[in-house]
């Protein structure tokens, strides 16, 4: 599947999720507004166990010392 074709597919399913239910997309994107200090928190404690993770195997697999 082409990047264009995935493009025009997660463009289409918002669209048709938007005029399926307005009120509850809404509500719910004015929600994550308000609790945005926690999700950002919680993406980038995420990201960082997954750095942590992937500098750990590259250390244990030997890789960590041809950088």
């Amino acid at each position: 599947m082409s990047g264009r074709r995935l493009w025009l597919i997660l463009v289409l399913a918002f669209l048709v999720l938007i005029l399926l239910r307005p009120r509850a997309v809404w509500a719910e994107i004015r929600r994550l507004r308000r609790q945005g200090g926690l999700t950002l928190g919680l993406l980038v404690a995420v990201i960082l166990a997954y750095l942590l993770y992937g500098l750990y195997m590259a250390w244990q697999t030997g890789g960590y010392g041809t950088w």
